[in-house]
């Protein structure tokens, strides 16, 4: 039978396109599903990236039967800023044993991809580049935590049919605080010296937690923090200032402000880290928000999250080496012991980072996930 491969248009076809993906995971207990709201917002082209960019959403049918999604986008601030002409692709999603319907789909989005002078196609991502990057690749056995993708394992397998080659690999690390006992006065000796000596010299203030009546402020000045340290990262494109605000604002709801922390030295700020409850352990039973009762479920569960996700360490590259990253974890430790969590996630950070990777060995974390960003030359 003929794989027609239909523009999302109509809001039937939003729906069924946000749909689909239960079919796929409907026997996969680690799936988390996405956020109706989020996803209906990229699908209306409202949400922030599309002020940077442009993409469109497929749908794969086979006769009446739904057996794909995809969407393509050009981001262009990323390629500005890293010097490329590349389409990607994200909300990618079919059935196990249908290669077809995924080459289908890679070629429509191939296709739009050089319509636009693109030379190559990355993905995925949905579709800025930090939100859902790369197929998950290891650790199908557990759960994603905030702002990370899930998908089959045959994903990847077919990205390398149809002939992608590895662009990126991202990993997320896992903590367990048992090993310490669930106090941070077992962390390893050197790091509180690090963190001491941070401290004696830039004073007992230099860690300090956001005002949230600042908001704006607050947000813009982690703007620049966050572009200036991701800098040396080879993968790193800066975030638009719209999009990072739109981010900010989405968890503000969600976060808890004891677990967010700000360095500043002579009353600049140089760094924050930022770990958010771990939502996706409460989502599970939300039924992606679809409709208003679905928030009794997330609310009924929310109060058993046991994880923290560490989700970012920033600090500005002229002060690293002044202790501050130990200083900031040493007291996002103590606040998530001190709140009962059990353990924490610190994702995503690719596999080469100079700093988290040697902090998080150095604090016995082990990688739990890894994904691959893929690229095909067009």
């Amino acid at each position: 039978m003929t794989i027609d491969i239909l523009p999302v248009q109509t809001e039937a076809d939003k729906k069924a396109f946000y749909r689909f993906a239960f079919r796929v995971y409907r026997h996969d207990p680690n799936w988390v599903p996405p956020l109706w709201p989020q996803r209906k917002e990229y699908l209306d082209k409202q949400a922030a990236f599309f002020s940077y960019g442009e993409g469109d959403f497929w749908l794969a049918r086979e006769g009446k039967d739904i057996v794909g999604t995809i969407g393509a986008a050009i981001n262009r601030s990323r390629n500005r800023d890293m010097g490329w002409t590349a389409g990607t692709f994200g909300f990618f999603e079919t059935l196990p044993g249908r290669y077809d319907v995924a080459r289908t789909m890679w070629n429509t989005a191939c296709d739009w991809a050089r319509q636009r002078g693109m030379e190559e196609l990355q993905g995925p991502y949905s579709f800025s580049a930090d939100a859902d990057p790369g197929f998950l690749v290891e650790g199908f056995q557990s759960m994603p935590s905030l702002m990370m993708g899930h998908n089959p394992p045959y994903y990847a397998e077919y990205a390398t049919r149809y002939g992608f080659e590895k662009l990126f690999e991202g990993v997320a690390y896992r903590l367990d605080l048992g090993q310490y006992d669930y106090r941070i006065d077992n962390a390893p000796e050197l790091l509180r010296k690090i963190a001491r000596r941070a401290r004696q010299r830039h004073g007992e203030n230099v860690v300090r937690s956001p005002l949230m009546k600042d908001w704006t402020v607050e947000v813009d000045k982690l703007h620049a923090v966050y572009n200036k340290s991701l800098a040396v990262l080879q993968e790193f494109a800066p975030m638009e200032l719209a999009e990072f605000r739109a981010e900010a604002l989405g968890l503000k709801d969600v976060m808890d402000p004891e677990l967010v922390f700000i360095a500043e030295v002579d009353g600049k700020a140089v760094g924050f880290a930022l770990g958010l409850p771990n939502l996706p352990e409460a989502f599970k039973y939300a039924n992606g928000l679809q409709h208003p009762w679905d928030l009794l479920g997330f609310l009924l569960n929310r109060r058993r999250v046991k994880g923290v996700s560490f989700k970012i360490l920033a600090i500005d590259p002229e002060y690293w080496g002044y202790g501050l990253d130990a200083l900031m974890f040493l007291e996002m430790g103590k606040a998530v012991m001190r709140k009962g969590y059990t353990w924490m996630d610190a994702s995503l950070t690719n596999e080469f980072n100079p700093q988290t990777n040697k902090l998080a060995m150095r604090l016995g974390a082990y990688v739990y996930r890894r994904y691959r960003e893929f690229r095909l030359k067009l």
